[in-house]
């Protein structure tokens, strides 16, 4: 039997070393149900959503050390394709990693002599000129909904755990093919990293863009996010949908499928509520309220507990960075019943003892420092100086996002949040000074 072993190293010499391995087994790594083209996948395009698969189970299983990050990840990977990921794919694969954990990455790569495919399910014939990633969040349902291409033409892709009936749901709203989704075999690490996520999705759209014979995939995300700027210098953000991350990608699969894909985020200009107003403008209010309603965010929704404090199963927490995000985006929701069966954040950031608790409220106090740069900073030059080196370091006028991007966003999400926690912003403490001497 096949196994991916796994060794990382920190910066700390005397600690132990953190190791983990995912087991190929006999069944197939991957199950998929919906469309799929009638292309069938090399043995390097299998390789690589296999690779993407066992890497994100791996991840989950290497522990967080606050004073030991890891600074090198090394791989002994059994491949159908030895030579091409030894000779090509392996650095590039490792320059996507890297970039998106921080870290270096050495891959040795071996013979899998007992590979299994998974079952394609029966191919499906249409035209698809895009494949659009799927998760059955807020930024995806917006933007699967306000896109004005032709439906037949778009096709979904999916990768769940339990929410596959509402991502199925969801697309069937919008009027589209049942989305391709994809479950992984095995179960993720409980206090495991997970910076490879996004990496995982990617290479399953692009197996799918494969196989319909198209190159255009489409990763909808905010503009807060995709950026990828920290709240603070005390935060590691993921580099999920940030334009490096599509750029070092798309040399990967340019690589794996000997063509030329794209890789395209319309919303990186917007903020989260710009996004849902996307969505609004393009079908309704009547009709998008209902599927906002029904979309998930929180990193720690089926979580029992959050810094220490109980919340009930399946209720977001309200704390966590997506949770900020979107309630600037829908402020109402905050407040339980604010619909039927709604129980509300289990944390109101606006209570002191949650906005001011050491762990709970750790997020919200970084994303007030950065609102304070983004409504006092003189310009937008100002602005990106006073940020955090490793967001100033990915903003680039030439690659992008530029700094005018970048300043723009976070100005009118500045204007959101204050407006969303009740927080005076300068102009408006000005003129309440000015009242209270008149």
């Amino acid at each position: 039997m096949s196994n991916v072993t796994c060794t990382v190293h920190g910066v700390r010499k005397g600690l132990p070393l953190r190791k983990a391995r995912f087991e190929f087994g006999t069944a197939p790594v991957w199950t998929v149900q919906g469309s799929f083209g009638p292309r069938k996948l090399t043995p390097r395009g299998c390789d690589l959503i296999d690779i993407a698969g066992a890497i994100y189970r791996v991840e989950s299983q290497i522990h967080k050390r606050a004073t030991d990050p890891a600074i090198l990840w090394e791989l002994t990977v059994p491949v159908r394709d030895p030579d091409f990921w030894t000779r090509t794919g392996g650095a590039l694969l490792g320059a996507c990693l890297g970039f998106l954990n921080r870290s270096r990455w050495i891959f040795t790569f071996t013979k899998r002599p007992d590979a299994v495919d998974f079952v394609r399910p029966a191919p499906d014939e249409r035209p698809v000129g895009q494949i659009t990633l799927f998760s059955g969040g807020m930024d995806s349902l917006s933007g699967a909904g306000s896109d004005e291409g032709p439906r037949r033409a778009i096709q979904l892709v999916s990768f769940y755990h339990g929410q596959a009936k509402l991502q199925s749901e969801l697309a069937a709203e919008l009027g589209y093919q049942p989305p391709t989704q994809w479950r992984l075999t095995g179960r993720r690490g409980k206090k495991g990293m997970n910076f490879i996520r996004s990496f995982m999705f990617l290479c399953l759209g692009a197996a799918v863009a494969e196989s319909f014979g198209t190159k255009r995939i489409v990763q909808y995300e905010n503009g807060v996010l995709g950026t990828a700027v920290p709240q603070s210098g005390n935060f590691v953000p993921t580099r999920h949908a940030h334009p490096e991350t599509h750029r070092r990608v798309v040399k990967l699969f340019d690589a794996v499928f000997e063509s030329g894909f794209t890789i395209l985020n319309p919303f990186l200009a917007l903020t989260k509520r710009e996004v849902g107003q996307q969505l609004v403008h393009t079908i309704g209010a009547k009709k998008a309220e209902p599927l906002f309603r029904r979309t998930e965010t929180c990193w720690y929704l089926f979580q029992p507990k959050v810094g220490g404090l109980d919340k009930a199963n399946g209720q977001p927490c309200g704390v966590c960075t997506p949770c900020i995000v979107r309630r600037t985006a829908r402020p109402a929701e905050a407040s339980a019943g604010a619909w039927s069966d709604w129980p509300g954040y289990a944390f109101d950031l606006k209570d002191t003892r949650f906005g001011e608790h050491l762990i709970v409220g750790t997020s919200f106090r970084g994303y007030l420092e950065l609102v304070d740069i983004a409504l006092n900073a003189a310009d937008d030059t100002a602005l990106i100086d006073e940020l955090a080196p490793e967001a100033r370091a990915l903003i680039d006028d030439i690659a992008g996002p530029d700094e005018a991007l970048v300043a723009g966003v976070l100005r009118r999400f500045a204007n959101e949040f204050c407006d969303t926690f009740g927080i005076a912003q300068p102009g408006q403490k000005a003129k309440a000074r000015k009242a209270a001497k008149t």
